[in-house]
């Protein structure tokens, strides 16, 4: 389980983040929020990236700060920037990235051709990352982020440009980890996660403003789809 208490992060004069907190258990839980919500910002720190001004992150009930490398070795990211190497081959990436995290050179193999077939990438791995498509770029960073069976997911914006085919692609993904995993998906692309999200966060200006189930919120704004509550909440200040 990840807790998340009374977390803030204050940059210089402005308060990226207000006492944000809230608790998840296996399953999917989008991130919902217009650009410069906090919700990158909310990711960072959960990753580790950054230091909070106040509150705390609790995996277990233990802080992340204290179990140190434990915490890093069951987590997985991947970022709304595509961090590839574009010469790699898929598989010489994902080799590389499994190396990094420490993982037995004599399971490297292995494990690089599990994630590939979790993601459906285990045909493309001899293809040099430059040649692959936009959702062919997600799969394989999703495939980076599984490598050492990672118990917490975390994908910002991880359909950023996908066409709408590739963004079905990536949700069967997702919805087939979510039985073992936890995944939190920041996004403002309400279509990507309505069907699949166990729960739903809806953080405005740094702060958690709403959070439940989609029909609990679609019963609480009296609404049919999950995009009119979040128009509700968000206001002129929206981007779906």
């Amino acid at each position: 389980m990840l807790e998340v208490k009374d977390l803030s992060k204050q940059y210089k004069d402005v308060l990226a983040l207000n006492q944000v907190s809230f608790r998840l258990e296996e399953g999917i839980y989008a991130l919902l929020g217009p650009n410069g919500s906090g919700k990158s910002t909310l990711m960072n720190l959960i990753c580790g990236q950054l230091k909070a001004t106040s509150g705390d992150i609790l995996w277990n009930n233990h802080s992340i700060q204290k179990l140190g490398i434990q915490y890093y070795q069951l987590l997985g990211y991947a970022p709304q920037q595509q961090g590839l190497y574009e010469e790699m081959t898929g598989l010489r990436f994902l080799t590389y990235m499994a190396l990094l995290k420490d993982i037995r050179q004599n399971e490297v193999k292995d494990e690089v051709q599990r994630v590939a077939g979790l993601v459906h990438m285990e045909s493309h791995l001899y293809k040099k990352c430059r040649t692959y498509s936009g959702g062919m770029k997600q799969r394989i960073l999703v495939a980076q982020a599984l490598l050492g069976q990672p118990k917490l997911l975390l994908f910002d914006e991880p359909t950023a440009g996908l066409d709408p085919k590739e963004r079905v692609s990536l949700r069967q993904v997702f919805q087939e980890l979510s039985h073992t995993h936890i995944l939190l998906i920041a996004t403002h692309v309400v279509s990507d996660v309505e069907s699949i999200a166990k729960e739903v966060i809806f953080l405005k200006q740094g702060e958690v403003v709403n959070q439940g189930s989609v029909d609990d919120l679609l019963q609480q704004y009296q609404k049919d789809f999950l995009e009119d509550v979040y128009l509700e909440v968000f206001g002129d200040d929206h981007d779906v």
